[in-house]
């Protein structure tokens, strides 16, 4: 009775790591683009060209309807508008791991969850300690957030010597890691609240939840409505891109066709093209084989999760295009100036050094050896306390979240530029470290226990 039950467990596990390693590999490609991006934002910001640049990211650009007019800056449309649609994204990507993933069973959650969770909480108690009462006080969300790209970039360096389990371990901790910094984004990094219009978005979030539960599964009444829910809840005071999560959780998670009936269908199709064939004659020139082809697709868009289309379309325009985007306009720190100096002197940069290379790791190996010693998770097949400590390492680099909280804390400039070359020299810092201490674990042959 077992040997049935092998056949299909096997295909699945398959599908499975197929499935991450597609997600893995885009991540890591998506870390050299924002990572060149990074780079050329420095190097435009310490040239002639900064003031030049700077002018096109201030450029006011937006719509008027009758009398109602909006406007904002090019650089206001990036980091309230493509990066809600990033957040989508994310949001997506959470949906998924809750429902069918990392975070779907409770045992097999509780590491992640348990070591995001101190890895949130020690950085911003740390960065908090160095600031309370100062005018960088705000910032205590900047060190809490980990950059999944660049972590899991510096990770595959080390190719097979990684065991895949650290890999989703890592994988699952950001996203958790995730969930906390859009909780936190929401709760304590809004501004003057506006009921009017986050009625609005309440009354519009319920209509898609209703498009939900009556099984409406193309995206496009869900865009529709969510970009006037995206609009409603700019206004609101409210972060815009926290739309991008709320409509996420809207999106139908399962398919119209079960596996067995579209395989059935599409093979009946397959099955009648092969009979109308005719040597010599291209396929386009018969009606009914398109017509066959045209079910097949067809069949085949009703046998995927709208949440899977739409993550599958999106994921490498917001890796590709968004991430970059917000990186050229925001990672540009001017070190002329004193920048420099104040990653080491300054309250705020220290704190944020601090909290991302030291409070990191610490929360993310204690929260995550007290939920072993406990016995409420365990580790990883293949994982040992000196990858776990690797990993928690490679949490430290904050970059698109952190710069992101950086820009919703501070109004003040020189905060912001203190708080950026902070947030770029700890992700150096913990990109280097982490790769050495992973380095040090894992051989070219085999992964080494640590040393007690």
């Amino acid at each position: 009775m077992s040997r049935p039950a092998d056949k299909v467990a096997a295909p699945m596990g398959l599908r499975v790591r197929d499935g991450f390693s597609q997600f893995f590999g885009t991540e890591v490609a998506g870390a050299v683009v924002l990572l060149a991006a990074a780079i050329i934002a420095l190097i435009i910001a310490n040239s002639p060209m900064n003031a030049a640049v700077q002018a096109v990211w201030n450029t006011d650009a937006g719509f008027a309807l009758g009398k109602f007019e909006f406007s904002q800056s090019l650089l206001h449309w990036v980091d309230d508008g493509l990066m809600a649609l990033f957040f989508f994204v994310v949001g997506l990507e959470v949906k998924r791991e809750m429902l069918v993933g990392e975070l779907s069973a409770p045992r097999k959650a509780m590491l992640p969850i348990l070591a995001a969770l101190g890895g949130m909480v020690v950085p911003a108690a740390i960065y908090f300690a160095l600031n309370a009462g100062g005018t960088g006080a705000r910032g205590w969300g900047i060190p809490m957030a980990t950059d999944i790209a660049f972590a899991l970039g510096v990770m595959a360096l080390l190719g097979s010597r990684v065991p895949a389990g650290l890999k989703v371990f890592l994988a699952a901790l950001a996203i958790a890691d995730d969930i906390g910094a859009i909780i936190v984004i929401a709760i304590f990094y809004a501004s003057d609240f506006a009921g009017v219009w986050l009625l609005f978005a309440a009354v519009l979030l319920g209509v898609l939840i209703a498009l939900n539960k009556l099984g409406v599964d193309s995206p496009g009444p869900y865009f529709i409505i969510g970009g006037l829910l995206w609009f409603a809840v700019l206004l609101s005071g409210v972060h815009a891109t926290i739309a991008g999560v709320l409509i996420a959780m809207t999106i139908p998670t399962t398919a119209k066709l079960d596996p067995l009936t579209f395989t059935r269908r599409a093979r009946g199709r397959l099955d009648d093209i092969e009979a109308i064939n005719v040597d010599g004659v291209h396929v386009l020139s018969d009606d009914r084989q398109q017509l066959a082809a045209r079910d097949i697709r067809r069949a085949t868009r009703r046998a995927t999760a709208p949440l899977q289309r739409l993550e599958f379309v999106l994921q490498p325009f917001t890796t590709f295009v968004v991430l970059p985007l917000f990186a050229l306009g925001n990672a540009g720190v001017r070190f002329s100036g004193g920048a420099a100096a104040d990653v080491f002197s300054s309250p705020v940069a220290l704190g944020v050094v601090l909290g991302l290379v030291v409070g990191k790791p610490l929360g993310i190996v204690a929260m995550s050896w007290l939920a072993v010693r406990f016995g409420l998770a365990e580790l990883p097949e293949n994982v040992n306390w000196g990858h776990v400590m690797g990993a928690g390492i490679l949490g430290g680099i904050g970059f698109t979240m952190s710069i992101f909280v950086a820009n919703l804390a501070f109004r003040d400039p020189g905060l912001v530029g203190a708080a950026k070359a902070a947030i770029l020299s700890a992700s150096v810092l913990a990109g280097v470290i982490g790769f050495a201490v992973l380095s040090r674990y894992c051989s070219a042959t085999h992964c080494a226990e640590p040393r007690s």
